[in-house]
């Protein structure tokens, strides 16, 4: 776990570094995991830093670290599902931050997910299979929630349902479109010989 607090310090660090203040190190991972099933999906490559940054241009030397970090997450990322699904979680704040934090952190990660997997409008999530238009259906959901005020280790007990329900819901969606995609390819192999 204090690897990936550390990773979400470093994330944090060159979000500043290149003047992105309105995206969270956990909407960006949420972003490179959603880009990268849409990639499967869609077979078209993403432009992960006009994704998080819109208006950035990549030949300003002010995003150069944060390019970098972006194609190195998503290497990373796409190893950790497709290798060693075990590996996989969200880059999410601390545990020692507060409850209205970490939630934010959950939200914020679904948010960047959604936008990652929709941002073409190259597929509608009616096409994912089995039970994947339902589970981005409650990822939407979720990326609007708020913690409540209800008791705090009632809280903590629910944010942690949360984050294993999006956490695993995530990697089904991933492994729905590159199972589908693994077969299609072996049926387009299968027709050319």
């Amino acid at each position: 776990m204090s690897n990936l607090t550390d990773r979400f310090t470093q994330i944090e660090a060159t979000l500043d570094l290149a003047s992105i203040e309105e995206l969270t190190p956990s909407e960006l991972h949420g972003t490179i995991v959603g880009a990268m099933c849409n990639h499967m999906k869609s077979g078209m490559t993403p432009d992960l830093l006009k994704l998080i940054e819109p208006s950035a241009d990549a030949n300003d030397g002010r995003f150069t670290q944060v390019t970098a970090l972006l194609y190195e997450l998503y290497r990373e990322t796409s190893e950790l599902l497709i290798e060693t699904k075990d590996g996989f979680d969200l880059i999410l704040p601390s545990d020692d931050e507060s409850i209205e934090t970490r939630v934010e952190g959950v939200a914020t990660w679904c948010k960047g997910f959604i936008l990652g997997l929709l941002y073409n409008d190259a597929f509608s999530i009616d096409q994912l299979p089995e039970s994947g238009a339902e589970i981005t259906r409650d990822l939407m959901e979720i990326a609007e929630a708020a913690a409540g005020a209800s008791d705090e280790q009632e809280e903590d007990w629910a944010l942690a349902e949360l984050h294993e329900y999006v956490k695993v819901g995530s990697q089904l969606i991933f492994e729905f479109i590159y199972s589908e995609t693994s077969e299609n390819q072996e049926t387009t192999t299968e027709d050319v010989q």
